[in-house]
């Protein structure tokens, strides 16, 4: 979903060598496609299924919260309930329709994959069946199987499973349209043939039916790869990643080769795509997520199968968690940086608990603590105690979840840098501020970026004060999903009403994002007494703007910004403020030079703004997005002004000690 002018605008940047192998690529992956009709259309299934001890179990780790949630949410499923993080638990029987968008109750026909529409503007989003049919279900079931010996679950299931298969034929339907869903889809089958194996004599029939389906994954996806020479994503990784699952799970006189082949491609693609301070090069923190466990997936696979992964890739991929646990607060929540659609490769403690007993409004994609307790486990970096997912991995130093409370927070301010992803992060006393100034993602091509550049997000006593506003949706509302990645979004500044990056007005350009806001380094320095960090962006050049923000860090009780506005001339600017959900705007004050804007949460704040004439300030409406598809009402500040450039605007933060 790109605008012809934004595909113009990244080939043009391309050299020749390049857009000829793009064009060559283009060319052998239609004939991939012609041949994998072939192969699927004979009926023969070459290969056999490889069991491999992905899963560890330790029964006795196991505590009665651990098999509530598991169990609870399998008990849902087998009643025909079906959890989402994005949604309350939905009934959609047994078996479920695998083709419909349940929220809008449209559907898409069986016809050929690549002759369906997925993105219509009716109201519908595709997202709703392919969530459903990655079947990340099924490995719930199998987990509730083995926690508890029940046949109810195993049985559910393989029932489930089976009349996807039959209701999904290969090629056909909106569930057959991108490798992507494909590649997931299949690991969640591997996952739940993991948890049933031994299977039982009875059961072979059952397992040659899966084994088939498997392969046609597969084929599908080695015919469809979402590779560019251009631009690679999430997508293309987790298709080679589905390819690394396919390739050690089916056996077969080939395999081995693709085994090493496809093992080396994505521990070249984790060097290309993560960052060396460990950021996910498409600046979006639910990404980050969803590529940190698609990375750890291949992780543990190779260990089952006793391979032994590059050092650059155990290396880089510690550091993706290093960066997680920079940016994640007390209680294991991510700050919502650019897109994030809860994508996951498989469902942890974190994910079920909150589709199990936690309302709507209060729950957030991007509580990982589950995940961060894991990785913790693996990479040998915690003591043993307590209950996690990694119970699952005989990963015996399990860590638990972060706990629900904050803890301690450091008196004295401290300052992390992420040089390559634009953040930095400081803490003290009962705040933690996060400055961005976050590189376009994929190098300018990407498509999940926002335009929250030298925006700030502020927690106090480990909630929300200032925030991102979110994602919102993609395609089921064009305009509902431009309105969260835009400026105005953001805890920033605009010229003129300009967007940082460009927008496009079109429906087809939801994907589409100009690259006219590089970004400088952050900078620390001092001023002073004052510890500050400054960051310019380049995204108002075209009006003769550049904007430089600096942070003046006081370690008591507050911070100073300080935007000043290169240029000449008079313009108009906007600064937004938007607060978190449980924060709300008071009284606001006009003292000469001066505007004072009273802020109440869990303490009394207030945002002083002062050395400009002609600053006004309102209360309005916002939306604060913490789950796909979903929003809840918070507010924000907005303030005003027009003034001669070259301008700088001082606002203060300060709070109640």
């Amino acid at each position: 979903m790109r605008t012809r002018r934004n595909l113009l605008r990244i080939v043009s940047h391309e050299s020749p060598i390049v857009l000829f192998k793009e064009s060559a690529w283009r060319v052998w992956k239609k004939w991939k496609q012609s041949r994998f009709r072939a192969l699927t259309s004979n009926g023969h299934c070459p290969v056999r299924f490889r069991h491999l001890p992905y899963y560890h179990p330790i029964p006795k780790s196991w505590d009665r919260s651990a098999r509530d949630i598991v169990c609870g949410v399998a008990d849902e499923i087998c009643q025909g309930r079906f959890p989402f993080l994005s949604y309350e638990t939905v009934t959609l029987g047994l078996p479920p329709p695998w083709h419909m968008d349940f929220v809008s109750g449209k559907k898409w026909e069986m016809a050929p994959g690549g002759e369906l529409e997925i993105v219509r503007h009716d109201g519908s989003d595709v997202k709703v069946p392919w969530e459903l049919s990655r079947l990340q279900h099924l490995p719930v079931l199998g987990k509730a199987h083995v926690m508890t010996g029940k046949d109810s679950y195993r049985e559910a299931a393989k029932t489930l499973l089976s009349d996807w298969i039959d209701r999904n034929p290969v090629g056909m339907g909106v569930n057959w349209t991108i490798a992507m869903e494909a590649a997931l889809r299949s690991i969640s089958i591997v996952l739940l043939l993991n948890l049933l194996w031994p299977l039982r004599p009875e059961e072979n029939p059952w397992l040659e039916k899966v084994t088939r389906s498997l392969w046609h994954h597969y084929l599908y996806i080695e015919a469809h790869l979402e590779f560019s020479h251009i631009v690679r994503s999430n997508h293309y990784l987790s298709n080679i990643v589905g390819l690394v699952w396919l390739s050690h799970s089916l056996e077969a006189k080939s395999m081995a080769a693709r085994r090493r082949s496809y093992q080396q491609v994505v521990e070249r693609e984790i060097i290309d795509q993560v960052y060396a301070d460990g950021g996910d090069y498409e600046a979006s923190s639910g990404y980050q997520v969803l590529v940190a466990q698609l990375f750890t997936s291949v992780f543990l696979l190779l260990r089952a199968d006793q391979i032994e992964v590059h050092e650059s890739f155990r290396d880089r991929l510690k550091q993706m968690y290093v960066w997680i646990t920079t940016l994640a607060d007390q209680q294991g929540r991510l700050p919502h940086i650019g897109d994030c659609d809860d994508g996951r490769v498989e469902w942890l403690l974190d994910d079920l608990k909150q589709m199990r007993s936690v309302p709507l409004p209060e729950r957030d994609s991007l509580r990982v603590s589950s995940l961060i307790g894991m990785s913790k486990a693996l990479f040998g970096s915690a003591p043993s105690e307590g209950v996690t997912d990694s119970t699952w991995y005989e990963s015996r130093s399990a860590s638990r979840p972060v706990p629900a409370t904050s803890a301690p927070q450091p008196a004295d301010l401290s300052i992390q840098i992420l040089p390559d992803s634009g953040i930095a992060v400081t803490r003290f006393g009962v705040a933690e501020i996060l400055f961005t100034a976050i590189p376009n993602g994929i190098h300018g091509k990407g498509s999940h970026t926002h335009n929250d550049k030298l925006s700030i997000m502020l927690r106090l006593d480990g909630e929300e004060f200032l925030c991102d506003s979110g994602t919102g949706c993609y395609t089921r509302d064009a305009a509902l999903r431009n309105s969260f990645r835009a400026t105005a979004a953001h805890n920033t500044a605009i010229v003129n009403q300009y967007e940082q990056n460009d927008i496009p007005d079109s429906r087809q350009g939801i994907f589409s994002l100009g690259n006219e806001a590089e970004v400088t380094r952050i900078e620390e320095f001092r001023d002073g007494e004052c510890r500050c960090l400054r960051a310019s962006h380049f995204g108002y050049r075209k009006m003769g703007v550049v904007h430089t923000r600096v942070l003046k860090l006081k370690p008591k009780n507050g911070v100073l910004i300080e935007d000043t506005f290169s240029g000449s001339a008079k313009h108009d600017v906007e600064l937004h403020f938007h607060l978190g959900k449980r924060w709300k705007v008071g009284p606001i004050e006009s003292r000469a030079t001066e505007l004072r804007i009273g802020l109440t949460g869990t303490r009394n704040a207030q945002l002083r703004l002062r050395d400009c004439n002609s600053l006004v300030a309102e209360k309005k409406p916002a939306q604060i997005s913490r789950l796909f598809g979903n929003s809840i009402a918070a507010e924000q500040v907005l303030v005003r002004l027009s003034g001669s450039f070259p301008l700088t605007i001082y606002s203060e933060l300060m709070w109640e000690e």
